[in-house]
């Protein structure tokens, strides 16, 4: 397997690969959904498998099964040992619940280092925006973080172009880089003014759903109502958007891509997304430490190639 790249992203050298963590104990925020993802030993595993893949970023957030996949992730470095913290970033985030106000972000950040059993926090990001609380705040908030050690860089999450323009008016240094949904099928970024910001801006990309929540994994059709036993059926607010006639279309192209160079769709979707220009990580999630290191494998061995990268980007053309 080619080896894993590293890149900037602000002050720390990470991996283009993160592992996403939205599914250990449950399945992302969704209260409703806890118990329903990976067990703590799956969790253990796939993390295992991330590190011995080269894969030196860990991102999760503190609503992640209420709790429960910081804790995941801090029991799996307890047990480790202290050489795996030198060898890993750990990224959290919040504000999707409680907001992004001062004292709740100062408590929130103290229950993660705890889950986690850290003391400090490598990168941390505002998870939604909070209409209650101005950006300069919530920019100062996390400033203090950092001086008190609580935090070595941040970001922000699930952010328009306006919330980008809104958060840098106060001045340098701001928050260093974005991480929003983008994919071959969700692709909104690219005419919504968050991409065009970022670059003016100088903020870095690390974009998150790199399967569509699994639309681009080849296994749905995308014909007919969505599944109710399946994970886009437990989170249709999330995806239904995605599965629509014109992306049934764009799956199929991408499958038959994938057989022609002897990759999944999973595998090449990821690779796509890897070599967008304004991409500095891609969090993938897997269910197994196997589909993990195929999603990884795939991704990495299949060489630049410029015709392919077009094609995919502009089906039908």
């Amino acid at each position: 397997m080619a080896g894993v790249i590293y890149r900037r992203l602000g002050g720390l050298e990470v991996s283009v690969f993160a592992l996403g963590a939205a599914n250990f104990g449950g399945i992302g925020s969704s209260r409703k959904l806890v118990g329903r993802g990976e067990t703590e030993a799956e969790a253990h595993a796939l993390l295992d498998r991330a590190v011995a893949l080269g894969i030196s970023l860990i991102d999760t957030a503190g609503t992640y099964a209420d709790g429960a996949s910081e804790s995941f992730i801090g029991s799996w470095l307890a047990s480790r040992g202290p050489a795996m913290r030198d060898r890993v970033l750990l990224s959290s985030k919040v504000g999707i619940r409680g907001g992004l106000g001062r004292k709740h972000v100062f408590e929130e950040v103290d229950r993660t280092l705890a889950r986690l059993r850290v003391d400090t926090l490598d990168l941390y990001l505002s998870h939604v925006p909070d209409p209650a609380t101005p950006w300069d705040e919530v920019l100062a908030t996390f400033q203090a973080l950092v001086k008190l050690g609580k935090v070595r860089q941040f970001g922000l999450s699930n952010v328009t172009a306006n919330d980008l323009w809104s958060s840098a008016a106060s001045g340098s240094p701001g928050f260093g880089w974005v991480q929003n949904r983008f994919n071959l099928l969700e692709r909104d970024d690219e005419h919504n003014g968050v991409l065009e910001a970022c670059v003016k801006l100088g903020l870095q990309y690390t974009p998150y759903s790199p399967l569509a929540g699994g639309l681009l994994s080849g296994k749905y059709s995308l014909s007919g109502s969505i599944p109710e036993d399946t994970r886009i059926g437990q989170r249709r607010d999330l995806y239904a958007k995605a599965w629509s006639p014109a992306n049934a279309l764009r799956v199929e192209q991408l499958k038959t891509e994938a057989a022609a160079h002897s990759l999944s769709p999973a595998g090449l979707a990821t690779w796509w997304l890897l070599h967008c220009p304004f991409v500095t990580s891609v969090l993938v999630g897997a269910r197994s430490p196997e589909q993990l290191e195929q999603l990884v494998t795939q991704a990495l061995n299949l060489p630049v190639n410029g015709e392919l990268w077009r094609t995919l980007s502009s089906p039908g053309e």
